[in-house]
């Protein structure tokens, strides 16, 4: 009890560099220069009360190096019950505590870093969306004035002076739709989702009812197959759709027959897949990483009309459900594009 070593196993030898005879005899405080988590006094305590103590102790070896050991102490009596010694068995644990304090270490950067990005982001957001109202105005006065000169100087300019002007109105309203597209996406970052449960079918009704103006005059074939019911905020998932479909009407505009089709392509009991598909144009799969990027087209505006902005929409929207999206096609084979959301439990 006065805390001298007087047994040393071939294990001890080991883990601690010191041989029987230089370990016996010698105090084990002095030896090891033992670092306890809690007072002694209380372990000791706590070992007279119970007869038995675990913890984790850092102690040095023979080398002058550190070990941590998972530590378990039992008290031995002698016939009359009056404490006559402890039984201490060591297990080194310093590569796991190593590697704990690694994961804590890890852990705190991708904490500290997560924090910096989202306040980045939070910047980006109010200075697009501080950008986009302040163009608002200027915009106006570019876009009034050129109609107003369309209208009125039209007979006394000759084809080249109309056609600049026909450009200045044209690119002023492009800009518009920029800014319009440009504000939803910022809107999209900063608005609290209100999830619940969600009727894919019927908010694919919706958003087809929403594109159908645009296929007016053509020969749409739309396909739509058995969907889910899913968790999520009903607006935005409602926007991933319309933007999806009026993708695959735009890109569908060359086909004698357009056939666009929505579906199921798997679900769990954790995560169910949706999948838009059509006929169209396509793309090239080496492109598909540029797909869901702001103002990333991989047409020429003069073949199809729009911002850029649709795509990188569906893919913020996605991600704040904690789900992904991805993309398939192949150039004049038309393309598919996948969402997973969170699936409704039942």
């Amino acid at each position: 009890m006065n805390d001298m070593i007087t047994y040393w196993n071939r294990g001890a030898q080991q883990l601690y560099g010191w041989t029987a005879q230089e370990a016996i005899g010698k105090h084990s405080q002095q030896l090891f220069q033992t670092i306890y988590p809690v007072p002694v006094e209380d372990v000791r305590a706590e070992l007279l009360r119970t007869g038995r103590w675990e913890g984790e102790l850092r102690k040095r070896k023979a080398d002058g190096t550190e070990v941590v050991v998972a530590s378990r102490w039992s008290l031995r009596r002698d016939e009359q019950d009056r404490p006559l010694a402890l039984l201490e068995t060591n297990n080194d644990i310093t590569g796991r505590k190593r590697r704990e304090q690694e994961i804590q270490d890890l852990n705190r950067e991708l904490e500290k870093r997560s924090t910096e990005l989202e306040a980045t982001n939070k910047e980006l957001e109010a200075f697009a969306y501080s950008v986009s109202h302040d163009l608002r105005a200027p915009l106006r006065h570019v876009s009034g004035y050129s109609e107003l000169l369309q209208k009125k100087s039209a007979s006394v300019l000759d084809d080249k002076g109309n056609r600049y002007i026909a450009m200045i109105v044209d690119s002023a309203k492009h800009m518009g739709n920029l800014i319009d597209d440009l504000l939803s996406f910022s809107r999209i970052g900063r608005a609290e989702a209100r999830k619940a449960p969600v009727s894919l079918t019927q908010l694919a009704k919706e958003a087809l009812n929403e594109v159908r103006p645009e296929t007016e005059g053509r020969n749409v074939v739309w396909k739509i197959g058995d969907l889910p019911d899913l968790y999520g905020d009903r607006s935005m998932m409602r926007l991933v759709l319309v933007n999806l479909l009026s993708n695959a009407v735009k890109f569908t505009r060359t086909r004698a027959q357009a056939v666009i089709e929505i579906g199921c392509a798997g679900a769990t009991g954790e995560e169910c897949v949706v999948f838009v598909r059509d006929n169209g144009v396509g793309f090239d799969m080496k492109y598909v990483n540029k797909l869901f990027g702001v103002f990333q087209r991989l047409h020429q505006a003069s073949e199809f009309e729009g911002t850029g902005i649709g795509l990188a929409t569906v893919q913020r929207v996605i991600h704040r459900h904690g789900g992904r999206v991805w993309a398939e096609g192949a150039v004049d084979k038309g393309a598919t594009f996948y969402f997973s959301t969170p699936a409704l439990k039942g």
